[in-house]
């Protein structure tokens, strides 16, 4: 199924709360917590880098 530019350009808000649960089943993405994680660590990394080598 070939979305249409109408669906591309829909906001979150603009849905109704069945439909925006249905559009996310069919995307199937559950990636969890760990972007998130990985994300704060990753920051942390490079704050110790930044004050490692310029003191």
């Amino acid at each position: 199924m070939k979305p249409s530019d109408d669906d591309l350009t829909r906001q979150d808000e603009d849905i109704s709360a069945p439909e925006y649960a249905a559009e996310e089943q069919q995307d199937a993405h559950d990636f969890g917590n760990w972007p998130e994680v990985a994300g704060l660590l990753f920051t942390l990394f490079v704050c110790w880098l930044i004050f490692a080598f310029t003191g």
